[in-house]
Protein backbone atom coordinates (compact mmCIF):
# COMPACT_ATOMS: atom_id res chain seq x y z
CA UNK A 1 0.00 0.00 0.00
CA UNK A 2 1.31 3.35 -0.51
CA UNK A 3 0.31 6.66 0.92
CA UNK A 4 0.62 10.30 0.63
CA UNK A 5 0.07 13.37 2.32
CA UNK A 6 0.49 17.14 0.77
CA UNK A 7 -0.30 20.46 1.84
CA UNK A 8 -0.14 23.91 0.30
CA UNK A 9 -0.89 27.85 1.47
CA UNK A 10 0.65 30.71 0.35
CA UNK A 11 4.22 28.76 0.88
CA UNK A 12 4.11 25.42 -0.24
CA UNK A 13 5.84 22.69 2.11
CA UNK A 14 5.91 19.04 0.42
CA UNK A 15 5.61 15.79 1.73
CA UNK A 16 5.34 12.81 -0.20
CA UNK A 17 5.09 9.21 0.61
CA UNK A 18 5.40 7.02 -2.35
CA UNK A 19 5.83 3.14 -3.67
CA UNK A 20 8.98 3.14 -5.32
CA UNK A 21 10.67 -0.33 -3.50
CA UNK A 22 12.14 -3.54 -5.46
CA UNK A 23 10.72 -3.86 -9.18
CA UNK A 24 8.06 -6.16 -9.75
CA UNK A 25 5.92 -6.90 -12.91
CA UNK A 26 2.64 -5.07 -13.50
CA UNK A 27 0.77 -7.99 -13.21
CA UNK A 28 2.16 -9.63 -10.04
CA UNK A 29 1.50 -6.09 -8.09
CA UNK A 30 -0.38 -7.52 -5.36
CA UNK A 31 -0.05 -4.02 -3.35
CA UNK A 32 -3.05 -2.08 -2.32
CA UNK A 33 -2.16 1.08 -4.55
CA UNK A 34 -1.23 4.34 -3.69
CA UNK A 35 -2.64 6.33 -0.70
CA UNK A 36 -2.13 10.07 -0.39
CA UNK A 37 -3.45 12.88 1.84
CA UNK A 38 -2.63 16.12 0.36
CA UNK A 39 -1.95 19.49 2.99
CA UNK A 40 -1.74 22.83 1.68
CA UNK A 41 -1.86 25.66 3.67
CA UNK A 42 -0.72 29.41 4.23
CA UNK A 43 0.05 29.62 8.16
CA UNK A 44 3.40 28.41 7.01
CA UNK A 45 3.70 31.47 5.99
CA UNK A 46 2.44 33.69 8.68
CA UNK A 47 -0.27 34.91 6.28
CA UNK A 48 -4.68 33.53 5.79
CA UNK A 49 -5.47 35.12 2.80
CA UNK A 50 -6.57 34.18 -1.36
CA UNK A 51 -5.80 30.62 -1.61
CA UNK A 52 -5.50 30.01 2.22
CA UNK A 53 -5.76 26.11 2.78
CA UNK A 54 -6.29 22.89 0.71
CA UNK A 55 -6.43 19.27 1.63
CA UNK A 56 -7.10 16.60 -0.44
CA UNK A 57 -7.15 12.68 0.33
CA UNK A 58 -6.59 10.16 -3.09
CA UNK A 59 -6.03 7.02 -4.01
CA UNK A 60 -4.86 5.34 -7.06
CA UNK A 61 -5.09 1.57 -7.89
CA UNK A 62 -1.78 -0.59 -8.07
CA UNK A 63 -0.30 -0.36 -11.91
CA UNK A 64 -2.52 -2.14 -14.45
CA UNK A 65 -2.05 -4.32 -17.87
CA UNK A 66 -5.85 -3.79 -18.80
CA UNK A 67 -8.32 -0.84 -16.88
CA UNK A 68 -10.60 -4.43 -16.08
CA UNK A 69 -7.70 -6.21 -14.26
CA UNK A 70 -9.11 -3.82 -11.17
CA UNK A 71 -12.42 -4.35 -9.62
CA UNK A 72 -12.54 -0.78 -9.34
CA UNK A 73 -13.20 -0.47 -12.67
CA UNK A 74 -16.07 -2.62 -13.38
CA UNK A 75 -18.55 0.34 -12.98
CA UNK A 76 -16.47 2.20 -15.31
CA UNK A 77 -15.94 0.02 -17.86
CA UNK A 78 -17.87 0.56 -20.76
CA UNK A 79 -16.17 4.32 -20.63
CA UNK A 80 -12.65 3.30 -20.22
CA UNK A 81 -13.08 1.05 -23.17
CA UNK A 82 -14.37 3.73 -25.28
CA UNK A 83 -11.55 6.00 -24.83
CA UNK A 84 -8.43 5.98 -27.39
CA UNK A 85 -5.36 6.23 -27.31
CA UNK A 86 -4.79 5.06 -23.46
CA UNK A 87 -5.87 1.52 -23.95
CA UNK A 88 -2.54 0.92 -25.76
CA UNK A 89 -0.27 -2.02 -24.75
CA UNK A 90 2.99 -0.20 -24.12
CA UNK A 91 1.50 2.04 -20.61
CA UNK A 92 1.28 0.32 -17.55
CA UNK A 93 -2.87 1.91 -16.30
CA UNK A 94 -3.99 3.36 -12.78
CA UNK A 95 -7.08 4.08 -11.76
CA UNK A 96 -7.39 7.38 -9.39
CA UNK A 97 -9.65 8.56 -6.88
CA UNK A 98 -9.93 11.63 -4.63
CA UNK A 99 -11.44 14.12 -2.68
CA UNK A 100 -11.03 17.68 -1.69
CA UNK A 101 -11.70 21.00 -0.42
CA UNK A 102 -10.43 24.27 -0.98
CA UNK A 103 -10.51 27.16 1.03
CA UNK A 104 -10.33 31.06 -0.46
CA UNK A 105 -10.60 34.36 1.51
CA UNK A 106 -9.75 38.30 0.74
CA UNK A 107 -7.15 39.97 2.33
CA UNK A 108 -9.55 41.70 4.56
CA UNK A 109 -11.17 39.19 6.77
CA UNK A 110 -11.95 41.29 9.70
CA UNK A 111 -14.79 43.43 8.06
CA UNK A 112 -18.42 41.88 8.19
CA UNK A 113 -18.87 43.31 4.81
CA UNK A 114 -18.71 42.74 1.15
CA UNK A 115 -14.79 44.12 0.43
CA UNK A 116 -14.67 45.43 -2.97
CA UNK A 117 -11.86 45.08 -5.22
CA UNK A 118 -11.05 42.09 -3.37
CA UNK A 119 -11.56 38.35 -3.91
CA UNK A 120 -14.64 36.45 -2.39
CA UNK A 121 -15.08 34.13 -0.20
CA UNK A 122 -15.31 31.04 -1.48
CA UNK A 123 -15.05 26.87 -0.70
CA UNK A 124 -14.34 24.11 -3.22
CA UNK A 125 -15.35 20.16 -1.94
CA UNK A 126 -15.00 17.77 -4.79
CA UNK A 127 -14.75 14.17 -5.46
CA UNK A 128 -12.32 13.23 -8.66
CA UNK A 129 -12.33 9.79 -11.02
CA UNK A 130 -9.31 9.37 -13.51
CA UNK A 131 -6.82 7.50 -14.85
CA UNK A 132 -3.43 7.41 -15.66
CA UNK A 133 -1.41 5.81 -18.57
CA UNK A 134 2.51 5.89 -18.51
CA UNK A 135 5.48 4.22 -19.45
CA UNK A 136 9.36 5.18 -18.72
CA UNK A 137 9.17 7.97 -19.94
CA UNK A 138 5.83 9.65 -20.01
CA UNK A 139 2.75 10.09 -17.76
CA UNK A 140 -0.71 11.23 -18.80
CA UNK A 141 -3.55 11.90 -16.54
CA UNK A 142 -6.97 12.36 -17.34
CA UNK A 143 -9.66 13.55 -14.09
CA UNK A 144 -13.09 14.54 -13.73
CA UNK A 145 -13.61 16.81 -10.47
CA UNK A 146 -17.54 16.90 -9.62
CA UNK A 147 -18.17 19.03 -6.80
CA UNK A 148 -19.88 22.27 -5.07
CA UNK A 149 -18.88 25.92 -4.64
CA UNK A 150 -20.70 27.98 -1.85
CA UNK A 151 -21.85 27.21 1.76
CA UNK A 152 -22.00 23.62 0.35
CA UNK A 153 -18.88 22.82 0.78
CA UNK A 154 -18.49 23.58 4.60
CA UNK A 155 -15.71 26.03 3.82
CA UNK A 156 -16.43 28.19 6.69
CA UNK A 157 -17.25 25.66 9.33
CA UNK A 158 -13.49 23.46 8.28
CA UNK A 159 -11.52 27.19 8.61
CA UNK A 160 -13.88 27.94 12.00
CA UNK A 161 -12.67 24.71 13.27
CA UNK A 162 -8.92 24.93 12.62
CA UNK A 163 -9.44 28.40 13.86
CA UNK A 164 -10.69 27.18 17.44
CA UNK A 165 -7.59 24.72 17.79
CA UNK A 166 -4.87 26.96 17.13
CA UNK A 167 -6.68 29.53 19.08
CA UNK A 168 -7.22 32.33 16.30
CA UNK A 169 -10.15 34.57 15.53
CA UNK A 170 -12.74 34.08 13.06
CA UNK A 171 -12.92 35.58 9.63
CA UNK A 172 -16.21 37.65 9.95
CA UNK A 173 -17.04 37.99 6.06
CA UNK A 174 -18.50 34.27 5.16
CA UNK A 175 -21.86 36.11 4.87
CA UNK A 176 -20.66 37.30 1.23
CA UNK A 177 -19.30 33.58 -0.13
CA UNK A 178 -19.87 32.57 -3.31
CA UNK A 179 -23.45 31.28 -3.91
CA UNK A 180 -24.52 27.13 -4.32
CA UNK A 181 -23.24 25.96 -7.45
CA UNK A 182 -22.54 22.56 -9.12
CA UNK A 183 -18.81 22.30 -10.61
CA UNK A 184 -17.46 20.23 -13.00
CA UNK A 185 -14.16 20.34 -14.40
CA UNK A 186 -11.85 17.93 -16.77
CA UNK A 187 -8.33 18.22 -16.55
CA UNK A 188 -5.62 16.79 -18.22
CA UNK A 189 -1.99 17.04 -18.26
CA UNK A 190 1.00 15.44 -19.88
CA UNK A 191 4.59 14.95 -18.11
CA UNK A 192 7.96 13.76 -19.86
CA UNK A 193 11.04 12.93 -18.30
CA UNK A 194 14.51 13.42 -19.78
CA UNK A 195 16.97 11.78 -19.57
CA UNK A 196 16.02 8.04 -19.67
CA UNK A 197 17.75 6.81 -16.70
CA UNK A 198 17.46 3.15 -16.67
CA UNK A 199 19.49 2.66 -13.27
CA UNK A 200 18.49 5.07 -10.00
CA UNK A 201 21.59 4.85 -8.42
CA UNK A 202 24.36 7.15 -7.54
CA UNK A 203 23.87 11.15 -8.13
CA UNK A 204 21.88 11.93 -11.15
CA UNK A 205 19.45 14.87 -12.71
CA UNK A 206 16.35 15.06 -14.50
CA UNK A 207 14.09 17.48 -16.67
CA UNK A 208 10.48 16.82 -16.48
CA UNK A 209 8.32 19.19 -18.62
CA UNK A 210 4.68 19.25 -18.68
CA UNK A 211 1.59 20.46 -20.68
CA UNK A 212 -2.37 19.73 -19.92
CA UNK A 213 -5.37 22.36 -19.79
CA UNK A 214 -8.86 22.13 -18.04
CA UNK A 215 -12.13 22.95 -18.99
CA UNK A 216 -15.06 23.49 -16.89
CA UNK A 217 -17.16 26.03 -14.92
CA UNK A 218 -14.79 25.88 -12.11
CA UNK A 219 -11.77 26.27 -13.73
CA UNK A 220 -10.52 26.56 -17.85
CA UNK A 221 -6.96 27.03 -18.54
CA UNK A 222 -4.02 25.70 -20.32
CA UNK A 223 -0.92 25.27 -18.43
CA UNK A 224 2.90 24.21 -18.96
CA UNK A 225 6.27 24.14 -17.28
CA UNK A 226 8.68 21.92 -15.93
CA UNK A 227 10.32 20.68 -13.30
CA UNK A 228 14.08 20.52 -12.92
CA UNK A 229 15.56 17.98 -10.15
CA UNK A 230 19.01 17.17 -8.83
CA UNK A 231 20.25 14.30 -6.09
CA UNK A 232 21.05 11.15 -5.16
CA UNK A 233 18.67 7.93 -5.88
CA UNK A 234 16.00 9.62 -7.35
CA UNK A 235 13.03 8.01 -7.29
CA UNK A 236 11.24 6.21 -10.28
CA UNK A 237 8.43 9.16 -10.36
CA UNK A 238 7.59 11.99 -12.44
CA UNK A 239 7.58 14.85 -9.70
CA UNK A 240 6.27 16.99 -6.85
CA UNK A 241 3.33 18.86 -8.09
CA UNK A 242 0.63 20.51 -5.98
CA UNK A 243 -2.68 20.15 -5.59
CA UNK A 244 -4.29 21.20 -8.63
CA UNK A 245 -7.09 19.88 -11.31
CA UNK A 246 -4.60 17.19 -12.92
CA UNK A 247 -3.07 16.22 -9.88
CA UNK A 248 -3.01 12.74 -8.71
CA UNK A 249 -1.50 10.36 -6.20
CA UNK A 250 2.50 9.74 -6.71
CA UNK A 251 1.97 6.76 -9.61
CA UNK A 252 6.33 5.41 -9.90
CA UNK A 253 6.76 3.04 -12.54
CA UNK A 254 7.47 -0.06 -12.02
CA UNK A 255 7.94 -4.18 -13.23
CA UNK A 256 9.28 -4.09 -16.52
CA UNK A 257 9.57 -0.26 -17.12
CA UNK A 258 10.75 0.47 -13.70
CA UNK A 259 14.29 1.29 -13.54
CA UNK A 260 16.75 -1.21 -11.46
CA UNK A 261 17.47 1.08 -7.71
CA UNK A 262 20.72 0.99 -5.37
CA UNK A 263 20.88 -1.17 -3.11
CA UNK A 264 21.14 1.87 -0.80
CA UNK A 265 17.44 2.25 -0.04
CA UNK A 266 17.95 6.18 1.17
CA UNK A 267 17.80 8.84 -1.55
CA UNK A 268 17.55 12.71 -1.55
CA UNK A 269 17.37 15.72 -4.22
CA UNK A 270 15.94 19.47 -4.25
CA UNK A 271 14.26 20.74 -7.29
CA UNK A 272 12.56 23.38 -8.71
CA UNK A 273 9.35 23.96 -10.78
CA UNK A 274 7.36 26.42 -12.46
CA UNK A 275 4.02 26.12 -14.04
CA UNK A 276 2.49 29.02 -16.01
CA UNK A 277 -1.22 29.12 -17.11
CA UNK A 278 -3.47 30.92 -19.24
CA UNK A 279 -6.82 31.32 -17.74
CA UNK A 280 -10.24 31.50 -19.74
CA UNK A 281 -11.90 30.95 -16.03
CA UNK A 282 -11.97 30.90 -12.52
CA UNK A 283 -14.95 30.57 -10.79
CA UNK A 284 -13.16 31.66 -7.35
CA UNK A 285 -12.23 35.10 -8.85
CA UNK A 286 -15.25 35.75 -11.58
CA UNK A 287 -17.83 34.68 -9.53
CA UNK A 288 -20.70 31.96 -9.90
CA UNK A 289 -21.34 30.88 -13.35
CA UNK A 290 -25.12 31.19 -13.06
CA UNK A 291 -26.89 34.30 -10.90
CA UNK A 292 -24.99 37.50 -9.74
CA UNK A 293 -22.41 37.36 -6.98
CA UNK A 294 -19.15 39.02 -6.18
CA UNK A 295 -16.24 38.74 -8.36
CA UNK A 296 -12.79 40.35 -9.09
CA UNK A 297 -11.14 40.14 -12.83
CA UNK A 298 -8.83 37.49 -12.94
CA UNK A 299 -5.64 37.93 -14.59
CA UNK A 300 -4.94 36.35 -18.46
CA UNK A 301 -1.78 34.93 -17.11
CA UNK A 302 -0.63 33.13 -13.40
CA UNK A 303 2.56 31.52 -12.91
CA UNK A 304 3.55 29.28 -9.95
CA UNK A 305 7.74 29.13 -9.24
CA UNK A 306 8.23 26.53 -6.45
CA UNK A 307 11.70 25.11 -4.95
CA UNK A 308 12.42 22.59 -2.12
CA UNK A 309 13.80 19.46 -1.85
CA UNK A 310 12.57 15.76 -0.88
CA UNK A 311 14.04 12.45 0.79
CA UNK A 312 12.97 8.80 -0.11
CA UNK A 313 13.39 5.78 1.94
CA UNK A 314 12.12 2.58 0.17
CA UNK A 315 8.88 3.29 -0.45
CA UNK A 316 8.62 6.79 1.33
CA UNK A 317 8.88 10.00 0.42
CA UNK A 318 8.77 13.66 2.01
CA UNK A 319 9.29 16.73 0.35
CA UNK A 320 9.22 20.20 1.26
CA UNK A 321 8.63 23.01 -1.20
CA UNK A 322 7.99 27.20 -0.91
CA UNK A 323 5.70 28.36 -3.51
CA UNK A 324 5.73 31.88 -5.32
CA UNK A 325 2.64 32.47 -7.41
CA UNK A 326 2.20 35.91 -8.97
CA UNK A 327 -0.85 38.01 -9.34
CA UNK A 328 -4.21 36.26 -10.17
CA UNK A 329 -7.00 39.15 -9.90
CA UNK A 330 -7.03 42.97 -10.71
CA UNK A 331 -5.93 45.23 -7.85
CA UNK A 332 -4.63 42.25 -6.15
CA UNK A 333 -2.60 43.54 -3.12
CA UNK A 334 0.66 41.47 -3.57
CA UNK A 335 1.38 37.77 -5.33
CA UNK A 336 1.10 35.49 -3.25
CA UNK A 337 4.19 34.08 -1.76
CA UNK A 338 5.49 31.42 0.94
CA UNK A 339 2.83 29.10 0.12
CA UNK A 340 3.89 25.82 1.50
CA UNK A 341 2.45 22.29 -0.08
CA UNK A 342 3.06 19.14 1.96
CA UNK A 343 2.86 15.35 0.55
CA UNK A 344 3.13 11.77 2.08
CA UNK A 345 2.31 8.69 -0.61
CA UNK A 346 2.59 5.09 0.41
Amino acid sequence: MNFLIPSVSACVLLLSLFAAGDAVSADNDDSGGTLGLYHENDMFAGTDRYYTSGVKLSWSSPNLERFSDSPYASPFLPLFDLLPYINETEYQKNLVFAIGQNIYTPDNTETYGLVGGDRPYAGWLYVGLGVVWKNERVRNSLVLDIGVVGSWSYAQESQRLVHDVRGFDHPNGWDNQLHNELGLMLAYERTWRFPHITRRSGFDWEFLPHAGAAVGNVKTYANLGAELRFGLNLPDDFGTGVIGPATTTSTPVDGSMGAERSWFPLGMYVFTRMDGRAVGRNVFLDGNTFGSSHSVGHKLFVADLSVGFAFNYKNTKLAYAFVYRTKEFDNQYEPQGGRTNAQLAK
